[in-house]
């Protein structure tokens, strides 16, 4: 399963984000109350949206072939999770210290900042090379030697290692195509190209 980047940023309308978490919800049929219990397993996103129309022939082979090289669901592709810059600053690295998958010790970030609000994403690439989006679950905040502790909701589904690569200007997921939507593209008068997407977290 190879990573394949596009060949730009993917530019999208209507993009859907949708949070993944496992659980299952039992209601009864006498008392209408519900149950709801978590279960084990990894918190995932799947998206979807609509590209920007392509006009011209020239300007969509390379779309046209990148979407024939993922081969459905069988290979992955990182999808952007903002829609502008998040920060100016520079993007940390994963530091010393324990984590409880939950969260993440950083190292090189600015000195004494805040460096994101709480709700902000950042990409943790963890040591089998998969980027991991998570939502900060508390603002980041820094000391006078540029370290701090991210903490976010979406459990890390590895341990990274001193040194990981962490995004936090362009967060994105690394995702694949969903199984049951076979790529494709739409072609209407004047040779403008309409593509749609629907994927889900490769992990």
């Amino acid at each position: 399963m190879a990573l394949i980047n596009p060949p730009a940023p993917l530019r999208l309308r209507n993009a859907k984000w949708r949070a993944n978490v496992p659980a299952q919800v039992n209601r009864s049929g006498w008392t209408g109350k519900r149950k709801v219990v978590g279960q084990a397993g990894a918190f995932w996103w799947s998206m979807s949206g609509e590209f920007v129309p392509i006009i011209g022939q020239t300007n969509v082979v390379a779309w046209r072939g990148w979407f024939l090289d993922l081969e459905g669901p069988v290979h992955r592709f990182p999808v952007r999770a903002v829609e502008v810059q998040q920060t100016a600053a520079s993007n940390p690295t994963v530091a010393s210290g324990s984590t409880d998958g939950f969260s993440v010790p950083l190292q090189g970030l600015p000195l004494s900042a805040t460096v994101l609000p709480k709700g902000s994403l950042m990409t943790i690439t963890l040591p089998s090379g998969h980027g991991r989006l998570v939502s900060l679950s508390a603002a980041l905040v820094s000391n006078g030697s540029g370290l701090g502790t991210a903490t976010f909701k979406q459990e890390l589904t590895e341990t990274p290692e001193i040194g990981d690569a962490v995004e936090i200007r362009w967060p994105f997921s690394t995702m694949s195509l969903a199984s049951d939507f076979p790529p494709g593209w739409g072609v209407d008068p004047g040779q403008i190209y309409s593509f749609s997407i629907e994927a889900e977290e490769a992990l």
